[in-house]
């Protein structure tokens, strides 16, 4: 069962999307807890802004002196030993006491208008200002009470435990997306890492030739799923063109086996007829006219040999480029044709040859007339290989954009599957002495860089057909 795979770009979305909902969860159930831990250990930030009614109400009540000891006293009494500190000044302004560091006196104006409100004051501290009244309801001074509006302690020796607590409050949803965050990369670094670890794996052994290896592990992402599928591909492909390389390697080899023996054949026979010519000589005897035929034939065969040998290193060079030029076609295509019927005629073949111009506009062609040569000297030496004293024709269609030309002999033809197989070098199907199999390899060459199309088939009533293709 294949494994569903995501995009990179979606799983990044899930994953963000995951994160924040576990953070969210997780800071809930943390918040849930701290709340928990504050019901006995400290107050909330308002709780002492939730005494000063009560304070108020007390300070009303009690009635007295409050600028002498005495009032001080029930204002220690009064008010909780924590949390709120306090001063008193008299009706002008003036410091009287209090608990607090600031001894400073309060501007008149700023009693009577802060009278029974809060105000900021120093720090992080708010200030109410609470009048006080003696007996007689006459306002003796003022009662400046300072608390904050934060969560503290239920005892001071809780401080530390507060502190902990707010800063644990306040970074809960930031550690859990920081923590969530991690583990979640970590993960997808994993998923990640099996996968382009064995890229990297497979890019040292490909540079090392070793092609013996497979994927075994599944990414679940999308874009490394189909990394690794194209290093596969990659690795099969190389696998099946090394393969074609050592076959053609190993045929090769075999045909250049053969082939210095085709060349050593002549060379032979003509090292024996020339060592047989000095015999002749030393004793007085005249091979000449006996001899010379056989050895120039073997020479021209061994010639042939090394030519086809040197021009298949030529085609197949990175630098072989054609020698085009504008040329007429007719005038070059019959001229070819008249010593083509020559040839034949002299080895008792009979020769055909048309030329049907279907062209609107007469004209040049641009082509390389050197190398079209090449590939009609080699079609024509194939044919007459294999015509056997039969007939030979050549026929050719020009066209606005293209030519067509067409080699047929009376032969045997090509055995089945063999078509394809003779355009390749040094393939001889049915192998005679005399030649590398390198001929229709050059022509299909040369047609190729002109980039045309030569194909080989079987007459329907007997004999090899070549049909050749080129853009003009």
């Amino acid at each position: 069962m294949a494994v569903k795979t995501v995009s990179i770009r979606t799983k990044l979305h899930r994953m963000i999307a995951v994160i924040l909902l576990l953070s969210f969860v997780c800071t809930i159930m943390t918040w849930g807890g701290l709340l928990l831990i504050s019901e006995k250990k400290m107050n909330y930030a308002n709780h002492y802004e939730n005494m000063i009614p009560a304070i108020k109400d007390r300070v009303r009540e009690s009635k007295g002196d409050w600028l002498d000891s005495s009032g001080k006293n029930m204002l220690d009494s009064l008010l909780p030993k924590e949390g709120i500190l306090y001063k008193v000044v008299d009706h002008t302004g003036v410091y009287q006491y209090g608990n607090i560091g600031d001894h400073g006196d309060v501007p008149k104006r700023d009693i009577l208008e802060n009278i029974n409100t809060v105000q900021h004051g120093p720090g992080k501290y708010f200030v109410n200002y609470i009048p006080l009244f003696d007996e007689r309801d006459a306002m003796q001074g003022v009662l400046l009470v300072y608390y904050t509006l934060q969560v503290t302690p239920v005892h001071e020796s809780q401080t530390a435990l507060v502190r902990i607590w707010s800063f644990s409050f306040a970074a809960a949803p930031f550690g859990y997306i920081l923590l969530f965050t991690l583990l979640f990369v970590s993960r997808l670094s994993r998923q990640m890492k099996i996968p382009l670890s064995q890229v990297m794996e497979a890019i040292a052994r490909i540079g090392n030739k070793d092609l013996q290896f497979h994927f075994n592990q599944e990414g679940k992402i999308t874009e490394i799923r189909e990394l690794t599928n194209a290093f596969e591909q990659m690795r099969d492909e190389l696998a099946e063109s090394l393969q074609r390389e050592w076959k053609t390697q190993k045929e090769r080899k075999n045909a250049i086996a053969a082939l210095a023996h085709d060349i050593r054949t002549p060379l032979t026979i003509i090292q024996g007829h020339v060592e047989g010519l000095e015999e002749a000589h030393r004793k007085g005897i005249d091979r000449f006219e006996r001899y010379l035929p056989v050895i120039k034939s073997n020479i021209s065969s061994a010639v042939k040999l090394v030519h086809d040998l040197n021009q298949t290193a030529i085609l197949d060079s990175d630098s072989f480029s054609l020698n085009k030029v504008y040329f007429e076609p007719v005038e070059f295509l019959s001229e070819k044709m008249v010593a083509y019927e020559l040839l034949c005629t002299g080895q008792g073949v009979e020769f055909t040859s048309a030329i049907q111009d279907n062209r609107m506009e007469k004209g040049t062609i641009h082509a390389d007339p050197y190398r079209l040569t090449q590939v009609f000297d080699n079609l024509m030496a194939n044919s007459l290989r294999f015509a056997e004293k039969g007939a030979i024709s050549f026929s050719v269609q020009l066209k606005e954009s293209q030519i067509k030309m067409t080699w047929k002999d009376n032969g045997a033809g090509f055995s089945d599957g063999q078509e394809t197989k003779i355009f390749d070098s040094f393939y001889q199907g049915n192998r005679r002495k005399g030649h590398a199999g390198l001929g229709l390899y050059i022509a299909k060459s040369i047609i190729d860089k002109h980039g045309g199309l030569i194909e080989a088939g079987n007459a329907v009533d007997g004999g090899a057909i070549i049909s050749i293709d080129i853009p003009t």
